[in-house]
């Protein structure tokens, strides 16, 4: 709008008598036979240039910013968004020219501009420490970083950081939820191959090709993110993970089990745990992480439910002896037949609802039911519009206040 306006008023100023011109802008423009045309406003004033400029640069970075883009040209994203400093040079000649009015923009820039450059000081020298990492892993497609705990760093359960490794030649950062817990003596990332940057990561910590070399360091720069933080304020939380996004759970799970263990005051009742993945096998690493939880969870707060997906439209013959065998192995064992688990194996997609009304009915003194999501969008759209759902419906039992993040 800002640009369509400027470009009305520029053919609407190109149309006006001299006269005219030096009283609309009498520091600017003074009397002459030749009148300037529309491109003059454009082209040949600092308003008009530094405005082309800065309308392209954000177009740039609006472009690159698109998940498409960011995922399939980081390099491009990341470039692209370090210009912000041009952008700003540009935003402060942009009313430099005076054209309208004496320029303001660098009173509201002063003390941003501050504290943000000693934001930047401090980032700086951070990344600048190299970080030992003690253990690394090669799962399935996973890449698992044991790293030791700088002095001084607190984090929160489900933060993430930017990680760099002076080892590949590149300065570039690349964002990872921690997986470890904040009580936890060292940080632990996952992760997973998907792009050049991780897949080269995972050749780089590959044990055949270090042999006896000492792991490469990397460069740590964080912690991020709120973390999904208030689900201590519930007596009773749903966690629900899809894809990539069950990544931070791993570390809140951890933080609630360790906090209940210690009979803290600050840990729900009952947590619920649900884990929707196409198949268990992309993310094995999780499967050995809740293994530890329930080896660990002697208060018996967590309840972990999987939904495999996979067989969701494939309900055939092999699918249905699976189910049975795994229900049967389930009451003789109490754990999976698939996942070697004492979590619930569900085949196909959560039906949020009906699970939700009965953890209604298992808390019916409960007054609010906290529910975090954290997953594709999809996914999250149907625990919100079940949350909605059964909050219009419910009268005296509990209702769910839902939070959420779209990965």
């Amino acid at each position: 709008m800002h640009c369509i306006g400027h470009a009305f008023n520029f053919y609407s100023i190109s149309t006006q008598t001299s006269d005219d011109l030096t009283c609309l802008f009498r520091n600017f423009f003074h009397a002459t036979h030749e009148i300037p045309k529309f491109h003059y406003w454009c082209w040949q004033t600092i308003t008009g240039v530094t405005g082309i400029f800065l309308t392209l640069l954000t177009a740039l970075i609006f472009i690159f910013a698109l998940p498409f883009a960011r995922t399939r040209l980081y390099n491009a994203f990341w470039f692209t968004h370090s210009l912000y400093p041009l952008f700003y040079i540009l935003m402060i000649l942009h009313g430099a020219g005076r054209l309208v009015q004496p320029p303001f923009f660098y009173y509201f820039f002063l003390g941003p501009s501050i504290l943000f450059t000693i934001d930047r000081v401090i980032s700086i020298r951070r990344k600048k420490v190299e970080i030992p990492v003690f253990k690394a892993e090669l799962l399935s497609s996973v890449t698992f970083l044991e790293i030791k705990k700088p002095n001084n760093f607190e984090y929160k359960s489900g933060q993430w950081v930017r990680i760099a490794c002076p080892a590949l030649n590149t300065s570039e950062y690349h964002p990872f939820t921690l997986s470890s817990s904040p009580d936890e003596n060292n940080l632990t990332v996952h992760i997973r191959a998907v792009g050049p940057w991780t897949t080269n990561i995972r050749i780089l910590y590959d044990p055949n090709i270090l042999r006896e070399k000492p792991l490469p360091k990397i460069h740590l720069d964080g912690p991020y993110g709120e973390g999904h933080q208030d689900w201590y304020q519930f007596d009773v939380a749903v966690l629900v993970g899809g894809g990539i996004g069950v990544t931070p759970f791993a570390s809140i799970l951890k933080d609630i089990v360790f906090r209940a263990n210690m009979k803290s005051h600050r840990v729900c009742k009952k947590v619920y745990f649900l884990w929707v993945t196409k198949t268990q096998k992309h993310f094995e690493w999780l499967v050995d992480i809740i293994r530890e939880l329930e080896n660990a969870d002697k208060a018996k707060v967590v309840s972990t439910h999987i939904f495999i997906t996979q067989f969701y439209q494939k309900f055939d013959l092999r699918t249905i002896l699976l189910y049975i065998c795994e229900r049967h192995f389930q009451r003789l064992s109490d754990r999976s037949l698939l996942t070697g688990l004492k979590a619930v194996t569900h085949f196909g997609r959560p039906n949020f609802t009906q699970f939700f009304k009965s953890i209604q009915a298992l808390n019916p003194k409960v007054r609010k039911v906290g529910v975090f999501s954290c997953g594709p969008p999809p996914m999250t759209q149907n625990v919100d519009k079940a949350c909605l759902g059964l909050n219009k419906e419910t009268v005296n039992g509990p209702i769910f206040q839902h939070h959420f993040k779209n990965f």
